[in-house]
């Protein structure tokens, strides 16, 4: 029998260790690919699912704010300042600068022609006071002021916010208005001062020969022209006036421009952001001082209503509203008098400026000659809080829902500056305007707790437009679609609720695709819900506020844009490039407002769908007013005095403004990049799994090939 050799025996050996080895090796490979399949097609599985959970929560989670500690935040009560999270906003003031106002008080000109001036933009900053979460995050409440910077390089070429721009006066409006005409308030104010004692009859036959010397020194007194004032003022004259009447001024030359009081040139800056006014500061103060802050008098009977519905206390409304107002002027005065002051001072000097507001608005506590704060254009306060920031106790009060229990009620209003509801408007039975006695005794009846039939109460409802329900995060990343079909919004210019029409139109900003909604083209036509709102009265095309701001004023978009014909012809309005406003300009043959003027003069906001933020919004609207008929002598406009022959109801634009923000290029550019991510998820998910699917099979084959082998062996 033959032996292996030594040698063969060890080859032997060596083999089979190598087969081992192998087998091993097979093995090895085998279970490796498989677990590394595994992990990989579960990590694919994780990032594909998990992922998009998570950022779908970080969204939902990021357009409502619930807690105090996120209120705490600057994004949350400096929302327009320069934080990483904050965007800029800014209103772009356009005025209708009154070119031929000479002419036409005069009676040489029968229209009034206005051009479109501007941009003159201002950068807001809106900040929270007070800010506190109610009903476990559900609704939140604060206090809100904000101020105005204006930004020239966002502004017209060549243009300052130091431009001489030529518009109706709102003190005058608001004044002459709410006493029935320049002859009634003639009256009120001689009974009130040097005619106390006289009869009726003596005093209409003062204003009758004295009339036009004694507004002329009124408009003069309330200019905000230095000249003006100091002629008015000169030899103690405002003194005199109260004491001996008429007689104190019959020598004062009052013939220019400045004492009209109908028309005011004013600089940008003050339309913009308001100014002090006397005339309404007479008017509201001495009222103030004669019949609420006396022993006995108003205060004390409205402090006795404070609780109280009673008939006695509801007839009591009115007054008290102005009371309360009284209350506010007074405590402002000083910040008031003193604009006035540096205004008169940069003309004449500080000591002529202390001389004069010492005979004026500083005589306001003790005869309610008062400075007055009217509200700007941009800055509806009429005050300047860049400095200093107001007492948190002397602002009106925000309630809004948040969301976190509803995200169909995301940044939803229920008060709005401390009101809940607005007396908006009262049936006259036809369309049309109200008269001047119809809105003087809406101020007494006016009142939502006890609403006669015929008012029309207007709730706080609607969003600040800055956020819809988050259509969220899934595999395929961010929805793309966005249901709703409206978007309801509060209107606090027009103090209602306002409803945004999806338009089912996509527009690219910044590499984002939004969705664009806008007011329907119909939102001030004539209808009968629109009819209890004061909406197209008297004409198709404007927002009627004469009940609330008592005199006849309108809100409409930018040059009438969708209204009545007459809009665009009662007045000749000309825009900034030149080209005259009217049906055959603004709309094409078959009617359609020309694209253009859509893009320049349109209202829209711009929704991303996926987390529901507002990433671009601009809301245009204009503001315009008109005189009315004298209370005493309708067949006379309430300038019935010094320019009795003007014609009524002529709605004439004052101003038009463009407010919004946009998301910045920071914050869009984190979008993109989140974007980038979520595009990664499906393709990642399909490559891991495939990767995975394809590691498992090959390591699969691999261990069954090693036990095949085994079992052969």
């Amino acid at each position: 029998m033959a032996m292996d050799s030594p040698h063969s025996e060890f080859s032997d050996k060596v083999a089979t260790r190598s087969d081992r080895q192998r087998r091993c090796c097979c093995c090895a490979i085998g279970l490796g690919l498989v677990v590394t399949g595994a992990v990989v097609a579960v990590l694919a599985v994780l990032y594909g699912t998990v992922v998009p959970a998570v950022l779908d929560s970080a969204v939902s989670d990021g357009v409502v704010v619930c807690t105090a500690s996120d209120g705490a935040e600057q994004s949350y009560v400096d929302p327009y300042g320069d934080c990483d999270d904050c965007a800029p906003y800014y209103s772009s003031l356009y005025m209708m600068n009154a070119t031929n106002a000479e002419a036409y008080l005069a009676g040489r000109a029968d229209t009034l022609q206005v051009r479109e001036r501007g941009p003159y933009t201002y950068r807001r900053r809106q900040l929270k006071l007070d800010v506190q979460f109610l009903d476990d995050g559900s609704r939140v409440s604060y206090k809100e002021y904000t101020y105005h910077t204006f930004v020239p390089d966002r502004s017209c070429a060549g243009c300052s916010d130091a431009d001489v721009v030529t518009a109706l006066e709102l003190g005058y409006m608001n004044v002459i208005a709410q006493a029935g005409g320049e002859a009634a308030f003639l009256t009120r104010l001689a009974m009130g001062s040097f005619a106390a004692r006289s009869n009726a009859s003596d005093v209409a036959a003062i204003v009758a020969e004295s009339g036009p010397q004694m507004m002329r020194w009124v408009n003069g007194l309330n200019s905000m022209d230095p000249e003006a004032m100091r002629t008015v003022t000169n030899n103690s004259a405002v003194l005199g006036f109260l004491a001996m009447g008429p007689s104190a001024i019959a020598d004062l030359d009052l013939s220019g421009f400045a004492y009209n009081g109908l028309f005011a040139r004013r600089t940008v800056s003050q339309w913009a952001l308001g100014y002090p006014s006397l005339l309404a500061g007479l008017g509201l103060g001495s009222h103030y001082v004669r019949m609420c802050a006396v022993p006995g008098g108003l205060n004390e009977q409205c402090a006795a209503c404070a609780n109280s519905t009673s008939d006695e206390c509801l007839a009591l409304f009115g007054e008290c509203f102005q009371c309360a107002r009284g209350a506010g002027l007074v405590a402002v005065n000083d910040e008031t008098c003193a604009v006035v002051e540096a205004t008169y001072a940069a003309a004449f000097g500080a000591e002529e400026a202390a001389a004069f507001v010492a005979s004026t608005c500083q005589l306001c506590s003790s005869l309610g000659l008062c400075a007055a704060p009217l509200p700007g254009a941009v800055e509806s306060s009429g005050r300047d809080f860049s400095a200093t920031a107001p007492d948190a106790s002397s602002l009106g009060t925000y309630t809004m829902r948040t969301g976190c229990d509803d995200e169909n009620h995301i940044n939803e209003y229920e008060e709005y500056d401390g009101y809940r509801t607005t007396a908006l408007w009262a049936d006259l039975g036809e369309r049309r305007n109200p008269t001047l006695r119809e809105m003087t005794a809406f101020a007494t009846y006016g009142n939502c707790a006890a609403p006669p039939s015929n008012l029309t109460c207007s709730p706080v409802r609607g969003s600040d437009g800055t956020s819809i329900a988050p259509g969220g995060v899934s595999i395929t990343g961010f929805e793309d679609e966005i249901s709703v079909e409206g978007l309801s919004i509060y209107f606090s210019q027009g103090k209602q609720n306002l409803t945004l029409v999806n338009q089912h139109e996509e527009v690219e900003y910044k590499g984002i695709t939004l969705h664009r909604f806008r007011p329907s083209d119909q939102v001030l036509a004539a209808s009968a819900e629109n009819a209890n709102m004061g909406t197209a009265s008297p004409v198709d095309g404007v927002q009627a506020l004469s009940f609330s701001v008592g005199f006849l004023a309108y809100a409409s978009f930018p040059m009438f844009l969708y209204g009545d014909e007459t809009l665009t012809t009662n007045v000749q309005i000309t825009m900034s490039d030149g080209v005259r406003v009217g049906q055959e300009t603004l709309y094409d043959s078959a009617g359609a407002l020309q694209s253009k003027y859509l893009d320049k003069y349109g209202t829209f906001v711009d929704i991303e769908a996926g987390t529901g933020k507002t990433m671009r919004a601009f809301k245009r609207l204009m503001a315009s007013y008109a005189l009315s008929a004298s209370s005493l002598n309708s067949s006379r406009a309430m300038s019935d005095v010094l320019y009795p022959a003007l014609e009524t109801e002529v709605v004439v634009p004052i101003y038009w403004a463009e407010e919004g923000s946009a998301i910045t290029d920071s914050r869009a550019k984190s979008y993109n990049s989140l974007v980038s991510l979520l595009n990664s998820l499906l393709p990642v998910l399909i490559v891991g799994v495939v990767v995975g699917s394809i590691c498992i099979g090959v390591g699969v084959f691999f261990y069954y090939r090693r036990r095949h082998r085994t079992a052969t062996a």
